[in-house]
């Protein structure tokens, strides 16, 4: 304990301690053991007490405003992601972070092929869909109590795998792996596809398997839900923006077209006013 809060103090004084504290009391900084680790994270480790890394947080902010900066930059474009932590830990923080954004997500389980095998996968979530509709319409009521309960078990199965999915058309643009060591499949699938992986890595990390990371507690629910709130409110930032944006266009063309309209009606009451003077008996007189 001792040594922890040594470490807290000792750190990088242009750091802001209220950050530092907020990563430190939602245990960020605690790793994996000593001899479970991956050498290639040693530059994000301070050091060890009884057994268990310590993660140094200085690294970790860096790294979190980098992460933040780099999906904010593809969320802006326009670009979709998808969210995936099928670890107990990371489900419910998972779902919320996609929810809250508007993502898409897996929290049950990794299919096997959801990306490189995307058509055969497509048409799986459309079953999916049509399973669902057909629950919610009551037509599962005219089948027999044998048939209505094998569409039911195989809903239930279908719902644990694509139901963070019922709005993805096509492949995403982006993915976000909660523990890259425990979702190696989804990383695989992504590379393969040459897609951007950003992921949260503990001491037995990979870098080299991502574009970027979080080095971060991948075991902790509280470690977990304080990363996911860093990232909604860094994606809802650029939706707002972006709305903003939207609203401003829409009222400068409103204002656009009421000044034209304007000019046409002048234009149109001149031209009646003319017609008048032209026809007025006074006029002929003159010209008499």
């Amino acid at each position: 304990m001792l040594f922890c809060l040594a470490y807290i103090f000792n750190l990088k004084g242009k750091m802001e301690k209220k950050t530092l504290n907020a990563m430190f009391e939602n245990l960020l900084h605690i790793g994996n053991k000593t001899n479970f680790w991956n050498a290639k994270m040693k530059p994000y480790i301070y050091g060890s007490v009884n057994g268990i890394h310590i993660i140094n947080l200085t690294k970790t902010v860096e790294q979190v405003e980098a992460v933040k900066k780099e999906i904010e930059e593809l969320t802006s474009k326009g670009k979709k992601v998808l969210f995936v932590g099928t670890k107990l830990q990371a489900q419910d923080a998972v779902r919320k972070i996609a929810e809250a954004t508007g993502s898409y997500y897996v929290t049950e389980k990794w299919v096997p092929g959801l990306l490189t095998n995307w058509k055969t996968i497509k048409r799986r979530i459309g079953t999916y869909l049509k399973l669902l509709k057909d629950s919610e319409s009551g037509a599962f009521d005219v089948l027999t109590k044998k048939e209505k309960a094998a569409k039911l078990l195989e809903l239930e199965k279908l719902n644990k795998a694509y139901s963070g999915l019922k709005e993805m058309k096509q492949l995403p643009d982006v993915i976000f792996v909660v523990d890259g060591i425990y979702e190696e499949q989804a990383i695989k699938e992504a590379n393969n596809l040459k897609l951007p992986v950003y992921a949260v890595f503990n001491t037995n990390g990979d870098d080299m398997l991502v574009t970027n990371f979080i080095p971060a507690n991948t075991n902790s629910v509280k470690a977990i839900d304080y990363l996911m709130g860093e990232l909604t409110s860094s994606v809802k930032k650029v939706a707002a923006a972006k709305t903003g944006n939207r609203v401003k266009k829409v009222a400068d063309k409103k204002v656009s077209g009421e000044r034209k309209v304007t000019v046409k009606k002048a234009k149109k009451t001149t031209t009646k006013a003319e017609a008048t003077v032209e026809v007025t008996p006074e006029t002929k007189k003159e010209e008499k």
